[in-house]
């Protein structure tokens, strides 16, 4: 029996912080052919971003609600249905579209690639600047390629992240006939990289990796073309991955598929597995 006076409630259960909304988000994983292998293009975020600030991340950001509107679905090369059977998720038709056109819009702000048709009377400049001060991306363009997007991995951040976003990962071909170039606000560089070299950068600690970037990069490096890596994302449903958190002595570590730590098998390939969090970067451990 409790010591505690009848008259005094007793103290109630500590209550887990309830996790943050994760938002709706699409990136895109642009490729390309180049003399020494697969290549992929990364940008650098600027020091003055709240999320990732001075991270290379692959081109990406959030669901606009304009993205899921008649005006901009209607610019695509895909009906809403046979996207939303793509994506391969329980979503309205219009809502898995506007995953598509956010992934497109995202890559031509921040990189400047255009997976379509500017509008007439439009140039890349141009329409760019006028997307960034307001302007409606359905106003500036002819046409959505959105069968240039194969629909990879969706990454949920965990919860007890802040700030969590479901982010639906995209392969592309980079298009042909047009140079990326960053837009010197949200992105201050950009590189085009082969899996391996982005990795050891990493490692090296010249290259500093969200750990969603790094195991992409990861899963990257086990094709040789760009053929292979779309081959290889068209032959699956994009798997839902929840990276797990935990802390030992002191140290913070992140277990994805195949860690003995996370409860889904190796869905995604690649080696790493474990991530580390240490004086403020990631860095791939042994799992296990």
């Amino acid at each position: 029996m409790s010591d505690a006076p009848r008259d005094e409630p007793m103290p109630a259960a500590p209550q887990a912080p309830v996790p943050a909304t994760t938002r709706d988000a699409a990136t895109v994983v642009l490729l390309r052919d180049a003399p020494g292998g697969l290549e992929t293009y990364l940008v650098k975020r600027s020091r003055s971003v709240d999320f990732m600030a001075g991270a290379h991340v692959f081109p990406g950001g959030r669901l606009d609600k304009a993205d899921s509107s008649a005006s901009a679905c209607a610019l695509l090369s895909a009906d809403t249905a046979a996207l939303q059977r793509r994506l391969g998720e329980d979503l309205a038709p219009t809502h898995a579209a506007g995953l598509f056109i956010a992934a497109i819009r995202e890559t031509f702000e921040e990189a400047g690639l255009l997976l379509g048709e500017l509008a007439p009377g439009w140039n890349t400049d141009d329409a760019r600047r006028a997307a960034g001060g307001g302007a409606l991306f359905a106003t500036l363009v002819a046409r959505l390629d959105a069968a240039a997007l194969v629909p990879w991995v969706r990454w949920v951040t965990p919860p007890i992240s802040p700030k969590r976003f479901d982010a639906r990962f995209f392969l592309a071909r980079a298009p042909q006939g047009q140079e990326p170039k960053v837009d010197g606000h949200e992105a201050t560089e950009g590189v085009w990289i082969t899996p391996a070299a982005a990795l050891r950068q990493w490692a090296g600690g010249s290259m500093q990796l969200a750990p969603a970037t790094a195991k992409s990069i990861d899963m990257l490096a086990g094709h040789d073309d760009v053929d292979a890596a779309l081959a290889s994302a068209h032959a699956r449903t994009p798997p839902v991955v929840e990276p797990r958190v935990w802390n030992e002595a002191g140290r913070a570590f992140i277990s994805l598929p195949g860690d003995p730590r996370h409860a889904l098998p190796d869905v995604l390939g690649g080696s790493i597995r474990r991530i580390q969090l240490e004086a403020g970067r990631y860095r791939a451990v042994m799992a296990g």
